[in-house]
């Protein structure tokens, strides 16, 4: 059972508790120690009530955007609330209370929008630790100096401290109710008893340890747009107003350290809607060239339905560029882009194939737990953001390239043919599986080749008709 808490005077009400506590507060004068900051907490326990973790974080970001229109530092602190720094917006929105009413005409039109309620809890006083336990403990108290902390702070539960159950129930079978009673007890048997992070957590309230914020930052978008004095006809005419609009981008990109994983080009017209050209990377760019043939390649492949008369260029989606790192075993004078394997090597040619046929052309093979070699296999968009490696199959027994359908072979005399007589280079490799889904496969399979070259991924059954099939081509 936990303490009753004392009724504690809101925010914003004009009361004299609130005046008195202005009026002890030391005025700022040359030569003075400047004011302590002022962090301002607000608790939304309505967010809980959302089920899915990654919409309470959505929704937190954008409540934390519009909270930047307040104040240049804002911390997002998950589960439910937000804290920002308010002592240097004061003057400026004309004291507390006018910014506390600012706050509620940001926030409660975005909660009614997600038919949530519109009423949160808030504190504000000299340390964001100290702020956001008001906050959540639902205390809309406003405490001016850090002396007073100790005593706003005791008539606390201790159940409203960020701890685990076990935690908890030691606070409780110890007799502790609220945290006045704790600050009774000497800070090393506090310590000693309850360990080093409770009593942390409590010198962070008190403002004698410091408190880590990270302030919030926006995820970084790129718009830019460049207006033609005369309607532009021809594909090729747009491509020094793209190239300047890339030199653009990879400034941005560099000054930032990242890499775009997505472009969007909108070719603007008189009289009709803008013609779209979205395109994504398999391979993460931050390069003015290899963005330009990417975007040169998808252009040449489009019929402009009327005369363009500006181009705007968007990238929203970035990644952080990691510095390319090499073996000093394999390192030598002139290997650079040579030493490239894998993926890396045919990235570039992977991108290309994807701008000039559509991005739902080109596809990457996973693997699926499945013996059976018709479901071992799925294709899927494989580019950068998926974060999913490709199949390494060139390293494998089996072929890339599996036939929609097994072909079944001829035979002559008792010789395979395909393209010419085969000759089998390897095998068998029996597979037995799905016997459970009343289609079984029970096959032998091998590599065979031809008088042309091709090497064949073949298979013989083993029950049945006993037939041969050719089921894949090796590279």
């Amino acid at each position: 059972m936990t303490g009753r808490l004392h009724q504690l005077p809101l925010l914003g009400r004009p009361q004299r508790t609130l005046r008195v506590a202005r009026a002890r507060m030391p005025q700022t004068t040359p030569g003075k120690t400047p004011r302590p900051p002022l962090w301002y907490a607000i608790a939304l326990p309505q967010l809980l009530g959302i089920p899915d973790a990654q919409v309470r974080e959505e929704k937190l970001a954008l409540l934390a955007r519009q909270l930047g229109q307040l104040s240049g530092t804002v911390s997002v602190e998950a589960p439910d609330s937000l804290v920002f720094e308010a002592r240097s917006s004061l003057r400026y929105f004309g004291g507390i209370h006018s910014l506390r009413t600012h706050c509620r005409q940001l926030l409660q039109p975005l909660l009614s929008e997600w038919g949530l309620p519109v009423d949160f809890h808030q504190a504000a006083s000299p340390t964001p630790a100290a702020s956001l336990l008001l906050a959540r403990a639902g205390c809309n108290l406003l405490v001016h100096r850090r002396e007073n902390l100790r005593s706003a702070l005791g008539r606390l539960s201790v159940q409203s401290l960020t701890l685990s159950q076990q935690r908890r129930q030691q606070l409780h079978n110890s007799g502790l109710r609220l945290l006045r009673d704790v600050w009774r007890l000497p800070a090393h048997a506090l310590g000693q008893r309850f360990g080093t992070q409770f009593l942390r957590q409590l010198d962070q309230c008190l403002g004698h340890v410091a408190t880590p914020v990270k302030a919030y930052e926006s995820p970084p978008r790129f718009n830019s747009s460049l207006e033609f004095d005369y309607a532009v006809e021809g594909s090729e005419r747009l491509l020094p107003a793209i190239e300047e609009l890339l030199e653009r981008l990879c400034a941005f990109l560099r000054a930032r350290n990242l890499s775009t994983l997505h472009l969007q080009l909108s070719l603007q017209h008189e009289a009709q809607a803008p013609t779209l050209i979205a395109l994504d990377m398999r391979h993460p760019g931050q390069s003015r060239a290899p963005l330009q043939l990417l975007l040169e390649t998808r252009l040449s492949t489009l019929t402009l339905p009327a005369p363009v008369c500006g181009v705007q260029l968007e990238a929203w989606r970035f990644k952080s560029a990691a510095a390319g790192t090499q073996s000093l075993a394999g390192f030598s004078a002139g290997e650079g882009a040579a030493a490239q394997t894998g993926p890396a090597r045919i990235a570039p040619l992977l991108g290309l194939l994807q701008a000039r046929l559509g991005d739902a052309a080109v596809h990457s093979l996973q693997c699926q737990a499945d013996h059976c070699p018709e479901l071992a296999t799925s294709p899927t968009p494989g580019d950068a953001q998926t974060g999913r490696p490709p199949m390494l199959a060139l390293q494998a027994r089996r072929p890339c390239w599996l036939l929609p359908a097994p072909v079944q072979l001829q035979q002559h005399a008792g010789q395979l043919l395909y393209r010419g007589p085969l000759q089998l280079l390897s095998g068998p490799e029996r597979i037995e599986t799905r016997w459970w889904s009343g289609q079984e496969v029970c096959r032998d399979y091998y590599v065979a080749t031809n008088p042309r070259g091709m090497r064949l991924w073949i298979f013989h059954e083993r029950e049945g008709e006993r037939r041969w099939f050719v089921h894949g081509i090796f590279d």
